[in-house]
């Protein structure tokens, strides 16, 4: 009996090393348990799911929400999480740095305009920057 795509071993270490990716990217295991910024890995595996079904498997979104078993509007997310907006929320958000003011300036104080911090917010952001970098290293186009 042959595997359903992304139910495969394929697939699974696609979505391993785009979490791998994600995680050296953000300073490493040591770096996330010290600012006790492990809550963002569970939706960074979710958003890598989704991308691997999309971009490999060519999976819809509705077809992605269904197989994973999320709703929609959670891939979508995904989809349209602006890789440059977000990855410095989440570097700083995985950096040693006190929470940082709504109102602060990102021009002049190097920190994100926004509290929000949420893993699932930053999740799509990360994986996706994350697969880019998988793509740059391999050759292929991201």
């Amino acid at each position: 009996m042959a595997e359903e795509p992304g139910r495969d071993s394929g697939t699974e270490r696609r979505v391993l090393d785009i979490v791998e990716t994600a995680i050296t990217e953000l300073g490493g295991l040591g770096k996330l348990v010290q600012n006790h910024a492990l809550g963002l890995i569970p939706p960074v595996i979710e958003a890598s799911y989704v991308l691997v079904l999309h971009d490999e498997h060519g999976k819809s979104a509705e077809q992605i929400a269904d197989h994973l078993g999320i709703s929609r509007g959670a891939v979508e997310t995904v989809f349209e999480a602006p890789i440059t907006d977000q990855m410095p929320r989440a570097e700083h958000a995985a950096g040693d740095f006190e929470e940082f003011e709504a109102h602060a300036d990102p021009e002049t104080g190097g920190e994100p305009s926004t509290t929000r911090l949420e893993p699932e917010y930053l999740a799509g952001a990360v994986a996706k920057f994350a697969y880019a970098v998988m793509q740059r290293r391999s050759g292929a186009n991201p």
